[in-house]
Order: C-alpha cells, then sequence, then structure tokens
C-alpha cells in the first residue's frame, strides 16, 4: 500500500501533513497560547514548502467557523477550524449549532489547557493555564457533533483525522471536535509514517429502500392533489434538477417553506410560493424533502386521509429532542438520489392518472402566474417608498448580478427577484437561527469562487452579530473583495414580530418603543468597512439604490475591495 514517511517532526507537523494528504485547503484559525506547537509547525511548512492546510487569521472566531462552512457549500470538501482552548470553544459555538443542525461537516479544534505542571514540553507555562482548564471541554459541544475526540499521543494522528473525516461525510453529515493537548503536539518522532491516499472512506449516498420507494411512487402517482415541501433541499447542489424533472413531469406543487436555501427556480410554473398551508389543507399526498418543519401544526394539519411522506438522509431528524408531524413512509436516503428513484418509479403508475396531471398543471401554472403578478405588483407599489422597501432593494441587487453571483442571506433579501436558475448560490446558514453567519460565509465562498461577484446581505442586527470588523479584517487580508448590503431597519424584526404575534393586544404592541427590540442610536455601519480600507455608503433614496449598487460593484469587481452599503430600510411588509 502507497506510504509517506517524515523524518524528524513533532506530531504537530505530521498532523498539519496528514489533513492536507486528505485534501483540507485552510485552517481557519484564532490563536492562543495553545498553539505554539502549531505555529511552529505552520512555520516549518512554509519555509521548507512542504503541503499543508494554508493558515487565516480570524479576528473572531465567529469568522472562522462560518468561513469554514461557507467553503463547504461551495465546495463540498470539509475544512479546518481551530480555537483557544475553552473559551475558544464557547465563542465558537454559534457556529458549530449553525453546522449541526445545517448538517454540515467541520473538523472543529481547540487546543487543550497544558495538564502537566512542569518537565514535559510544552508544561503550564503561564498562570492561566490553570484557571482555564475545565473537567470536559468537549462536554460544551457534544450534543452538537458527531464525534469528539482528544488526541492522545502521535502514533494515532493518521487514525484520528481519518476517523474525523469519515464520520464527519457520511449521511446525515454533520461537525466532529477534537482537542489538542499543547504537550502532544510537540512531542518530537523520529520517524512518521501514514497511508497516502487514505483507505477509510465516507458512507457512500444512499438510495431508498426498494419497497418503501415503490409505495411511496404509487401514492403520489396517483394523486389528485399531491405537494412537494422543502426547506433546505437546496443546500444539495444535485437536488433542483433532480426536482425540477419530478415536478415538472408530474406537475407537482413545490412550496419551499421558510427555505435556507433555494431548491426550485423562482419563476419555474410548479414553483408555488412559500406558504405550505393551503396545500397541506387540500393534499392527499405531501412529500416532505430535507425539511425538519414544513408546516406549522397549530395553524395546519393534513387530512386523515393524506399520506405524508419524509425523504431526507435523515428523515425523522434524529437530532431533534422533539418532532410528531406524521410519517406513513420515510425514505432515508440522498435527497437528490431518492428524487431521481422517485422519478422513475412514479413513470408507469401515473399513466392512469394522466387528466388529472394535465388539469393539475393547469391549475398549477395559474397560482404561480398570480404569484408573479403579486411580485410585479408589489415592486410597482413599494418603488417610491421611503425608507427603501426589502423589494425594491431586492430588485435593485438582481439589476447588477447574474445567475453565478453567490448570496449569503441573512436578511429580508427578496429571492424571487433574482436569478435562482443555478443550484447553491443562496447560502443561509442559520440552521439553529444563529446569526452573525452571513459575513463568514460570504468570505469563505469567495475564497473558494475568487472570480465571482458574491454579495452578503444582512439585516442590522444580524450585521452586528457578525463581528464585522473581524470579517472585514479577514476580507482585506485574504484578498477577497465581498460586498455588504446592510438592511438597516433599526430593530430586530424577528423579534418584534414573535411578540406582536403573541401579544397582538398587549402592553408591547401600544408601546411606542418597547424593550429590546430597537436601535435608538443611529448606526454608520459603511463606516466599519473603511477600517479595512473598504469602500462605505448610506443609502437612504430609493432612487439612489441602483446607482450605489453600481459604485460598490466596481470597488468590489474592479477595485478589488471590500464595499458596504448601508440601506435605510423598511420592514418587508
Amino acid at each position: 500500500m502507497p506510504t509517506k514517511t517524515l523524518k524528524n517532526v513533532t506530531v504537530a507537523d505530521a498532523y498539519l501533513a496528514v489533513l492536507a494528504d486528505r485534501g483540507v485547503d485552510y485552517l481557519f484559525a484564532n490563536a492562543g497560547t495553545d498553539f505554539a506547537p502549531l505555529i511552529e509547525a505552520l512555520a516549518k511548512a512554509q519555509a521548507l514548502g512542504t503541503p499543508h492546510p494554508q493558515p487565516i487569521t480570524c479576528p473572531h472566531e465567529n469568522t472562522a467557523q462560518h468561513m469554514a462552512i461557507g467553503y463547504y457549500l461551495a465546495t463540498g470538501r470539509p475544512q479546518l477550524t481551530m480555537m483557544h482552548v475553552n473559551v475558544g470553544t464557547a465563542n465558537a459555538m454559534n457556529g458549530l449549532l449553525n453546522a449541526s443542525r445545517g448538517q454540515t461537516p467541520m473538523l472543529f479544534t481547540a487546543g487543550r489547557t497544558p495538564t502537566n505542571e512542569d518537565k514535559l514540553k510544552g508544561h503550564r507555562s503561564l498562570d492561566i493555564h490553570w484557571t482555564q482548564e475545565m473537567f470536559d471541554q468537549g462536554g460544551m459541544t457534544r450534543e452538537a457533533v458527531k464525534w469528539d475526540y482528544e488526541l492522545r499521543n502521535g502514533e494515532q494522528v493518521e487514525t484520528v483525522i481519518d476517523r474525523a473525516l469519515s464520520v464527519m461525510m457520511s449521511d446525515p453529515k454533520g461537525p466532529a471536535y477534537l482537542s489538542l493537548p499543547r504537550e502532544v503536539l510537540a512531542i518530537e518522532m523520529d520517524e512518521f509514517e501514514f497511508e497516502s491516499p487514505s483507505r477509510i472512506h465516507a458512507a457512500s449516498p444512499s438510495l431508498p429502500n426498494a419497497d418503501a420507494l415503490d409505495e411511496a411512487a404509487s401514492i403520489l402517482a396517483k394523486a389528485k392533489n399531491p405537494v412537494i415541501i422543502t426547506n433546505w433541499g437546496g443546500r444539495n447542489p444535485n437536488v433542483m434538477s433532480a426536482l425540477v424533472d419530478l415536478a415538472d413531469k408530474y406537475a407537482i406543487p413545490v412550496v419551499e417553506y421558510r427555505n435556507r436555501f433555494v431548491a426550485m427556480p423562482r419563476h419555474h410554473p410548479m414553483f408555488a410560493g412559500g406558504n405550505p398551508n393551503p396545500f397541506v389543507e387540500a393534499a392527499d399526498a405531501i412529500l416532505v424533502m430535507d425539511s425538519a418543519t414544513p408546516w406549522l401544526p397549530s395553524q395546519v394539519s393534513p387530512s386523515e386521509d393524506c399520506k405524508v411522506i419524509h425523504l431526507a438522509p435523515d428523515p425523522h431528524y434524529s437530532y431533534l429532542p422533539i418532532r410528531g408531524f406524521r410519517a406513513d413512509i420515510a425514505l432515508a436516503c440522498d435527497s437528490a438520489l431518492g428524487l431521481v428513484a422517485l422519478n422513475a418509479g412514479m413513470d408507469e403508475a401515473s399513466k392512469s392518472n394522466q387528466a388529472a396531471i394535465d388539469s393539475r398543471r393547469k391549475t398549477v401554472t395559474a397560482l404561480h402566474e398570480e404569484l408573479e403578478e403579486s411580485w410585479a405588483k408589489k415592486l410597482q407599489a413599494v418603488k417610491d417608498q421611503t425608507p427603501i422597501h426589502p423589494a425594491w432593494i431586492s430588485d435593485c441587487i438582481a439589476k447588477i448580478s447574474d445567475a453565478d453571483t453567490i448570496f449569503a442571506k441573512e436578511s429580508q433579501l427578496q429571492v424571487q427577484y433574482l436569478d435562482t436558475s443555478k443550484p447553491t448560490k443562496i447560502l443561509n446558514a442559520g440552521a439553529s437561527s444563529g446569526l452573525g453567519h452571513g459575513m463568514g460565509v460570504a468570505l469563505g465562498a469567495k475564497l473558494a469562487n475568487r472570480d465571482n461577484l458574491v454579495i452578503g446581505t444582512h439585516g442590522d442586527g444580524s450585521y452586528m452579530f457578525n463581528v464585522p470588523v473581524s470579517a472585514h479584517y479577514v476580507a482585506a487580508e485574504q484578498e477577497c473583495p465581498i460586498l455588504t448590503v446592510v438592511f438597516n431597519n433599526q430593530k430586530w424584526q424577528a423579534v418584534r414580530g414573535s411578540t406582536m404575534g403573541l401579544h397582538p393586544d398587549g402592553y408591547a404592541a401600544k408601546a411606542n418603543n418597547p424593550p429590546l427590540m430597537y436601535f435608538s442610536v443611529e448606526q454608520h455601519y459603511e463606516k466599519l468597512v473603511e477600517v479595512s480600507g473598504g469602500y462605505g455608503e448610506q443609502v437612504t433614496d430609493p432612487k439612489d439604490m441602483l446607482p450605489a449598487l453600481e459604485r460598490a460593484v466596481k470597488e468590489v469587481m474592479v477595485n478589488k475591495r471590500s464595499a458596504l452599503l448601508n440601506v435605510m430600510a423598511s420592514d418587508p411588509t
């Protein structure tokens, strides 16, 4: 079997060599005193020209974690992050929880406080090494990862890395956590040998069970009012074409309920909007694809006769403590492969139902045309509004972007106005509602696609969660200019909406300035990008929206520096 041998190395040297051999391109890191052996190994690899993950200095852990997520979403290749012991792990938990609930693989590592008070190389050398130690550092992460471990010695480096990568990349995918004691990283080895390429691989994507597939295909093929509901199906780059083929062939409406990615192009006649309720009420068959919450049971429930089919790598979403949606059939499989298999399986059974399919096609197409008309009417109604309406902002963004533009979305960006004909171009990594993901995701995507225009859209509240000085710094240092558009409505709209929804006639609804949801200080976010040499501009007049975007795009794509537009925006109603 092919092997590689390293001479006179530390465990840190070996660790970096194996990671590079396994295809890990980047180390997104926020360093601490525990990093000393690793920093020495990185400097050595740079000086000698030996393979190693390229280090990216991230001034805040949130940037590092979400850059790894963004890079994976853009490439399908998991990356490495590393933080400072317990406090770095704690600061990185927002990104880890988003990766966990988003089923995104990431090798999340952290230093581990030295355990030895003296004698061993790498022993405790600062007073903080006593007070920062925990009994179980990995315990902070355990509920959010598929696997966690602490590196014990140099001999197990290859096994540990291959174990982490293979578990992370097997469906349902997810992050892993590895702690790295300073004494272990500092161990010197006369020789280290490892297999190259690795002979431990992730499980291959699965097909659905044949019998369950036949039953599901028969139900959908014979249904009068079927519907497909998805949330994050568009995260899989192969889903869009498979879903379009299935929905188009059998005239099945597709609802993307509170979607974080786009699985169905917005201008396809089978796209039925984002409200599942009327379709759930009328359905005799529902295909739930990649959606932990396909509808709200407090608002709507399927009829007793309706068959509900769930299709996902983990169709019961076993990582959720409680979930009671009906599942007459659960197809555990890769989502794209499952859709292709359903398409083929429905072919014969659907022939006896062709008249209903033809009739349904007319109905769904008419509904879609009404959607398109409503989008156009909304745009016409709000185009001159001040503060600037999110629909107008989105339409102007559409004019300076195209199908290859990548969006990192944590705002009221209205994607129906964009070109959504290509998969994995709308990225929303906030799977656990952890705000502050967008700038890191945009940077990770830009790192993987340096020639593409990458636009991050944020509410003003979520922009602050991004620790923007950290993100703007990385963009400048790595020469990864991005365009940031802040939809600044001076409030946390989600908090306001939740409060008013629960207490529509309460004190908060009657108050002029209810607590904990409004920002009363005018924030000039456009100034923050200037700290790292970027271009900033505030936009208050809807007539200035498109010219400001054109200026910003020129700064990003021609002058190669980041740009930020602080847009005084209204609510999306």
